[in-house]
């Protein structure tokens, strides 16, 4: 069995904002378990000593999932030595993997208030605990997450026992006081900002790129930072929020050449979508949605790559597309030849203007088809077309059947 299985496993959980940590035998990156957090928190906190108890506590070939006193949860493993390769590449030093930290079901902030109470943390210190658990991940079912462990571990060929360690048997718990002091550790509040902005940006670079993918992935990452309630009401603050989100997507995507029309109207359909929503968890997909369409509109609209006589032409098609339109009249509107208009059209397009005069119709003709009762040769010369049999073919030749058996194959009548 190769390490290919497990590979995958740690790929899914980091896709997730999960952070998975190697240890080889002389732990160099301990203090990452927990982001340094309690280096920051607690003064002298003993790091190798937490390291000494993982080396003593973990049995080979069993998968631990621990809860310590912060309320956070870790999955541990220490890889049985005759088959480590069924986990990692040959030659590999490793001894325990740590998945964690993440969070089984949020932390409000009443009770963390009461856990900064339980565990003596002092209010110079307090925006640092608060900021910290706004960016632990959220997977919010503890049985789902020990299932995917648990099958994973599995594929990888090896019968492994499940256990939970109580506080006893693995204490990350301090053995220190909480430290009011300035230190030169990093500030955890000021490093979970900055991390979450540097997803802000990817987030918003992967949109004005129109990359769906990358996009995706950057707001899932973004999402596990949680941004404390501006006001009381939740509904309103969520809305607040997702109101700003909307702002800088639509500004972001103004980089993409984007004529501002099309922007505009996104941004008022998406606003008005916000606005509408009378129960927060309707709030929900919103994001995920805010931003499919923001990269659906770079991708359908994007001018970035195209000259300003061709980014003219092809505004001027989408937004007089049920006009009288040709060559010779956009050539004329433009104030060049339609031979220099339609080379330099061609070159930057890869198609004709004929072409995306049509494409442009048969796009709004699609939707028509989808969101309207009117027939079709109402729908053609609405789009543009004076003959619907002309229309007809076009629409056959560019999407592989008739209006009407798109129609009845989408189940319109």
């Amino acid at each position: 069995m190769n390490s290919g299985i497990f590979e995958t496993f740690v790929s899914l959980c980091r896709s997730l904002g999960i952070q998975v940590l190697f240890f080889g035998p002389d732990y160099g990156r301990i203090q990452d378990i927990d982001y340094g957090f309690r280096g920051k928190i607690f003064r002298d906190f003993d790091y190798g000593r937490l390291a000494d108890t993982l080396a003593q506590h973990l049995d080979a070939g069993v998968y631990y999932l621990y809860e310590d006193e912060l309320k956070l949860h870790y999955t541990l493993l220490r890889f049985p030595e005759e088959r480590r390769d069924a986990f990692l590449p040959p030659g590999t030093d490793f001894q325990i993997c740590c998945i964690g930290p993440l969070l089984h079901e949020p932390i409000d902030r009443t009770a963390l208030f009461d856990l900064m109470e339980s565990l003596g943390v002092m209010p110079p210190l307090q925006q640092d605990f608060i900021e910290f658990y706004h960016r632990i991940p959220l997977f919010p079912s503890f049985d789902t997450w020990n299932q995917l462990a648990g099958f994973f571990l599995n594929q990888c060929g090896i019968s492994l026992q499940y256990m939970e360690i109580n506080n006893d048997s693995l204490d990350f718990s301090p053995s220190c006081t909480p430290d009011y002091s300035f230190s030169d550790a990093p500030n955890v509040a000021l490093k979970a900002v900055e991390e979450r902005y540097q997803w802000e940006n990817s987030l918003l670079s992967s949109v004005a790129a129109g990359d769906l993918q990358q996009s995706m992935d950057a707001l899932f990452q973004l999402s596990q930072f949680k941004i404390p309630a501006r006001i009381p009401d939740p509904v309103r603050n969520r809305k607040n929020l997702l109101l700003s989100f909307n702002t800088l997507l639509r500004k972001t995507v103004e980089r993409s050449h984007i004529h501002p029309l099309h922007i505009d109207t996104l941004s008022r359909q998406l606003s008005i979508q916000i606005e509408s929503v009378l129960m927060p968890e309707q709030l929900n997909p919103l994001p995920s949605t805010m931003v499919r369409k923001y990269c659906m509109l770079v991708n359908n609209y994007s001018r970035r790559a195209y000259s300003p006589l061709v980014q003219t032409c092809m505004d001027y098609v989408d937004f007089h597309y049920y006009a009288d339109l040709s060559l010779s009249s956009l050539a004329g509107l433009c104030s060049v030849s339609s031979s220099y208009l339609s080379a330099l059209f061609k070159k930057e397009t890869g198609m004709t203007v004929t072409d995306y005069i049509h494409y442009t119709r048969i796009r709004q003709a699609l939707f028509l088809l989808n969101a309207s009762g009117l027939s079709v040769g109402e729908i053609a010369s609405r789009c543009g077309f004076s003959d619907a049999n002309y229309f007809t073919r076009t629409f056959k030749k560019l999407q592989g059947k008739t209006p009407k058996s798109y129609r009845r194959d989408m189940g319109i009548n």
